[in-house]
């Protein structure tokens, strides 16, 4: 009885590594997704400026929910660009932080690394391919 226990928390311990290790390469790779619809954040900009890209889009009023930033990954010359929503609650940090400009509190502001790769934005319903 006691070697059965000592083998199920031992499957529970690596069941729960590995579901781990499966969320974080989820996050990392093509599987980047956002919370939002391509409709509930238009209009998205984005800017070249040096190495960089600005990044504007609306931001829904929610009462519950609110955007903190984007997530984003660099996928062989394709810069992979995601809009994080989270609910007021919870703990959630996102890559690229966003900016509130006080006069356009709806219309958060992101800064990302850019080296002139290929720019698509992951919407929950479909993904777009944007041109700086």
């Amino acid at each position: 009885m006691l070697g059965m226990n000592v083998d199920m928390k031992s499957r529970l311990i690596l069941a729960t590594g590995l579901f781990a290790l499966s969320t974080l390469a989820a996050c990392a790779g093509g599987n980047m997704r956002s919370d939002y619809k391509k409709n509930d954040v238009q209009p998205v900009k984005i800017e070249k400026s040096g190495d960089s890209l600005q990044i504007t889009y609306h931001m829904p009023a929610e009462s519950l929910f609110y955007s903190p930033g984007i997530d984003f990954v660099n996928e062989g010359g394709v810069l992979r660009i995601a809009i994080r929503r989270c609910g007021i609650k919870e703990k959630c940090d996102a890559m690229a932080k966003a900016a509130l400009p006080p006069a356009e509190p709806w219309t958060p502001k992101v800064t990302v690394p850019y080296a002139g790769e290929k720019v698509v934005l992951v919407y929950a319903d479909t993904e777009e391919t944007l041109t700086p």
